[in-house]
């Protein structure tokens, strides 16, 4: 038995992470062929926040604008939702969560969420704000067989991470709600030392040849990809980031193996590495067996 994705879908071009969020989860659904009954839980891992909300939990409300679970009946077991957010690593982390879920046997399909947006909502870009407004959608569900997601390897830093993004409390005024402070990390060898280390512990499970590999990775500095994917020895023709010239964050994962779909890379590989990079510094990588036709 194996966890493998049904389906994966972007949104692009508005200002609400929720409503992006949303938007692409209601895709997710049609194209696996599902329904939104049919999903059993439900895991946001976007960061930053439509207006600076803090509750309910942003995955409530995009679990209500996509329709899930809103009515129940007797027998029926309710969708789970709920947030979690580790910046980059959040979706690799919500995979390894779902995994978990997926064992239960009244678990079928896990639907995983991202979206982050300047909490303005404005789908203008906003100074000092580096993400690109990316939602996106990808389902998990439970086949037989030996495709699907390994376990999850991360690498992180001892000491304590610096704040990332954040609202200056004291200074925001009557602009809390439509502010939001972003510090970038420019310590790309940090960012690519975690990367190469989960990178690397995931390869040696896999056990799979690097030409078999195709590298889906996020996008935190703009060579990023090439960088890691050279230290990992992986040609350049099997890197995958995501397609929106910016980091797109929590949803750059999604957006690239979509990428990777649509151009025909996977067609060519046995495994796709997924590995993600980004504040503390850490990383996360996981190898996912790709289903044969």
């Amino acid at each position: 038995m194996g966890i493998v994705i049904s389906s994966v879908t972007t949104e692009i071009g508005g200002g609400s992470s929720i409503e992006q969020a949303a938007s692409a989860a209601r895709r997710a659904i049609a194209e696996a062929g599902s329904t939104p009954e049919q999903i059993d839980a439900l895991i946001n891992t976007g960061v930053y926040r439509d207006s600076n909300m803090v509750e309910p939990a942003m995955s409530a409300l995009i679990q209500q604008q996509a329709g899930i679970g809103l009515e129940y009946h007797s027998g029926d077991v309710p969708c789970l939702s709920f947030d979690l957010m580790n910046g980059a690593c959040g979706i690799l982390n919500a995979i390894q969560v779902s995994q978990a879920l997926l064992e239960a046997p009244t678990v079928h399909r896990v639907l995983l969420v991202s979206g982050d947006a300047h909490p303005s909502k404005s789908p203008e870009p906003q100074p000092g704000f580096p993400i690109k407004p990316v939602g996106a959608a990808m389902l998990l569900e439970k086949v037989p067989g030996p495709a699907g997601f390994g376990a999850l390897h991360i690498s992180a830093t001892d000491g304590r991470p610096a704040a990332e993004g954040f609202v200056r409390l004291a200074e925001m005024g009557t602009t809390g709600r439509s502010s939001i402070v972003v510090n970038r990390s420019a310590d790309i060898e940090a960012l690519l030392h975690h990367a190469v280390s989960a990178a690397e512990e995931a390869l040696d499970v896999a056990e799979v040849a690097l030409d078999r590999i195709v590298l889906i990775c996020g996008r935190p500095v703009a060579d990023f990809p090439a960088l890691l994917a050279q230290r990992l020895g992986i040609a350049p023709e099997a890197v995958v980031a995501d397609d929106t010239e910016s980091d797109a964050h929590t949803s750059a994962l999604p957006a690239a193996y979509l990428a990777a779909r649509d151009c025909g890379t996977l067609d060519r590989a046995d495994v796709a590495l997924f590995v993600a990079a980004g504040a503390g510094p850490s990383a996360a990588a996981i190898a996912y067996r790709l289903p044969k036709p």
